[in-house]
């Protein structure tokens, strides 16, 4: 299956964190018995090679390199380029003056100064202008270290790099995003390629992280796998791609089982005017290999949801005292797509929460959680929470911009308050469980920004939940259906335009 979106299944799944990474560093380094640049010389040559690989036939290579040790890394390949016969601008920013000031290197990076001046390289301070004949940029600038607003000569020297109309190489990531968080820090560099060492960072793979990075290529450079096996991985990559070649996927069905055997979902929501959401919520579930789907919704919706999915059994109700005899009947419950927020919402989810059912809360039943005197503990019973941004700002009490900024922590945080199982949704979907596992999905593509996606998403999860699926395996293998199921869609039609509805003979074929 073709993925049209950048995919990342090239990519190792452990993700490290700058602290993870600093330490894989260190362990390569006491093993080489130098001082780095042993290591700084094979992350410029892994680089270089990428860009022989990328782009056989550049001619002109500018590079802009900071202070530190990814500037360091920028003067390994100034030095392979020159070797190579090419055209080399190379430009220095920070405390380094250009005129043979290099207090502020490493000893590394140092090395690596010297070793690219002895090969011809010729270092000239950035004062705001980049040659216009280059056909390759490569950015060596600040590395995975930023903490802090990227400003001044920094600042201007990115928005060069993003005005030229050359491709641009970064190196390990883009300058000017957080390694941690995938957060723009004021200006960033929108690289067409991006090399990165040692260990994949999550801020490559969610928030604004793959809207800058471009294609990524990886360089595991000398970690050995002992070295790898004493750092702990910060997160998993995870993928359909991935979970497909694992063991832990749906088990395969006995000719002799029924539809009680495959689980018994019911959806609730659908309040006035949003019967559409619920309706899908319950075709995705039904599509995602349910045994029996049944719907809680307002009267009114009846015979829109049965029209669209006659296979679903659809029960009116008035009021949450209708609910506990569908509860009786189902094994898995699915809450909260076009919910609403009126009293009838509340009763609904209020005898969702009194059962002992395994649970996925999504939209409104979120909102409503999120106010004064709910639960906000479900440490006895199996619950997945899907929040989006806005539904996660609410429930911890934050602005969506706090959310953006620290998409993992915030997951971490939900899954801790909760104790539950947190998917949060945007780009490079986030999940965490209250025991500690964290993933990042990388399927997905800006086509999903549309209404009923959440909703879809429901139908998914539950689906999986019914069918016999822990809460975390389901939260991982919904996820990467629903967003593999988009990657489909959007093939056959493009990103824009890209419907919910849309998922459904994806989601289908994904899950057989």
């Amino acid at each position: 299956m073709k993925r049209p979106f950048s995919a990342r299944d090239h990519l190792p799944q452990d993700i490290h964190d700058v602290a993870g990474v600093r330490e894989l560093d260190r362990l390569i380094i006491e093993r080489m018995g130098d001082n780095g640049y042993e290591l700084m010389s094979h992350a410029g040559e892994a680089a270089f090679s990428a860009v022989l690989s990328r782009w056989p036939d550049v001619q002109h290579v500018c590079l802009l390199a900071g202070s530190g040790n990814n500037g360091g890394d920028a003067w390994v390949v100034a030095a392979l380029a020159k070797l190579h016969g090419l055209e080399v601008s190379f430009y220095t920013l920070g405390e380094d003056k250009g005129d043979g000031d290099s207090s502020n290197q490493s000893a590394a990076a140092l090395q690596a100064r010297v070793f690219a001046e002895s090969n011809g390289v010729q270092a000239t301070r950035f004062s705001g202008g980049l040659p216009a004949e280059a056909d390759l940029i490569v950015d060596g600038l600040l590395g995975t270290g930023l903490n802090a607003l990227v400003a001044g000569d920094f600042a201007l020297a990115i928005q060069a790099i993003n005005q030229h109309s050359a491709d641009v190489l970064a190196l390990d990531i883009p300058s000017g995003l957080h390694a941690d968080s995938g957060r723009i820090m004021g200006v960033c560099v929108e690289a067409t390629q991006t090399v990165t060492f040692i260990g994949l960072k999550p801020g490559l793979l969610t928030c604004d992280g793959p809207d800058v990075c471009g294609d990524i290529a990886f360089a595991a450079l000398d970690l050995t796998d002992n070295e790898r096996a004493k750092v702990v991985p910060f997160a998993r990559r995870i993928s359909w791609d991935v979970l497909n070649k694992t063991k832990q996927r749906l088990p395969l069905r006995r000719g002799n089982s029924n539809k009680g055997n495959h689980g018994h979902a019911l959806l609730v929501g659908g309040d006035h005017g949003f019967g559409g959401a619920l309706s899908m919520a319950a075709e995705a579930c039904s599509r995602a290999g349910v045994g029996l789907t049944s719907c809680a919704t307002r009267p009114d919706h009846l015979p829109v949801i049965l029209a669209r999915r006659p296979e679903c059994m659809v029960s009116g109700v008035h009021s949450g005292l209708e609910i506990p005899p569908l509860l009786d009947r189902a094994t898995v419950v699915g809450c909260g797509p076009g919910l609403g927020r009126s009293s009838w919402s509340e009763l609904l989810l209020q005898q969702v929460l009194l059962a002992d059912h395994p649970v996925v809360l999504d939209a409104d039943a979120l909102n409503i959680l999120a106010s004064p005197g709910w639960q906000s503990d479900f440490s006895e019973r199996d619950v997945v929470l899907t929040p989006h941004p806005g539904e996660a700002a609410r429930l911890l009490d934050e602005s969506v911009a706090d959310i953006q900024s620290e998409r993992l922590a915030s997951a971490v945080q939900l899954a801790d308050r909760y104790q539950a199982v947190v998917v949060l949704k945007g780009q490079g979907t986030v999940i965490a469980s209250p025991c500690g596992q964290l993933a990042i999905c990388t399927d997905g593509n800006p086509g999903m920004a549309s209404g009923g996606m959440g909703d879809v998403l429901t139908g998914v999860i539950t689906a999986l939940l019914a069918q016999g699926m822990s809460p975390w395996e389901a939260a991982c293998f919904g996820a990467c259906i629903h967003s593999a199921a988009a990657d489909l869609a959007s093939e056959v039609g493009g990103m824009r335009g890209l419907l919910a509805s849309d998922l459904m003979s994806h989601i289908r074929e994904l899950v057989n």
